[in-house]
């Protein structure tokens, strides 16, 4: 069954050229994944550092709040501490 148009395909279609476009092909893909890995690390990098960041925004507010009101503070790790207590003394 060689009709005219996959006789055309085969003639256009070259065994070497193809191995070039593979190549190509080939080269093309390991540059891709190369960028992506990049961008990835480097998104996951800023993510890090803007959590570090946050974390160390709550630390600076928390102690604040303390320093601000001791005995509010207090108040509260009390009423923390003996609620944790009583969940443990039922469990």
């Amino acid at each position: 069954m060689n009709t005219p148009v996959t006789s055309a395909i085969k003639a256009a279609v070259a065994p070497d050229d193809l191995s070039h476009q593979i190549e190509a092909l080939r080269a093309d893909l390991a540059q891709l994944a190369s960028t992506l890995s990049d961008n990835m690390a480097e998104g996951i990098g800023k993510a890090g550092q803007q959590i570090g960041q946050t974390s160390r925004d709550a630390r600076t507010t928390a102690t604040n709040a303390v320093l601000d009101h001791p005995l509010t503070a207090v108040g509260i790790a009390a009423g923390v501490g003996l609620l944790f207590g009583m969940m443990a003394r039922k469990g």
